[in-house]
């Protein structure tokens, strides 16, 4: 049940889709222009701006308590991390600006 309600609010509505489809070309493009053009000091920038601020953050504390940036394979995991947690936020905020159009007529009791 929490399950299913999760994955409704990170995934299965208009904003939430539009910035996981975001963060998906953004990803896609950049691999790509990795494969054609080579390795490049830049490569993953774009996708690090469209995760951030959440990504930042995580860096922040994963330098802060290895002492250095940490295996690549992690770069990855907080990077899709980031973009769960802001693709959740955004479902909430979707699902409370919904909720106010219910019933416009009609007070809501908390």
């Amino acid at each position: 049940m929490i399950a299913r309600k999760l994955f409704r609010r990170a995934f299965a509505n208009p904003i939430s889709a539009a910035y996981l489809g975001v963060v998906g070309t953004v990803t896609v493009f950049e691999v790509a222009a990795a494969f054609i053009e080579g390795p490049q000091e830049f490569a993953g920038l774009w996708v690090l701006m469209t995760t951030s601020p959440t990504a930042l953050l995580f860096l922040g504390v994963a330098e802060a308590i290895g002492g250095g940036a940490g295996p690549e394979g992690l770069l990855f995991v907080i990077l899709a991390v980031s973009a769960f947690i802001q693709s959740l936020a955004l479902g909430l905020l979707w699902e409370v600006l919904r909720s106010g159009r219910e019933n416009p007529g009609r007070p809501r009791h908390s």
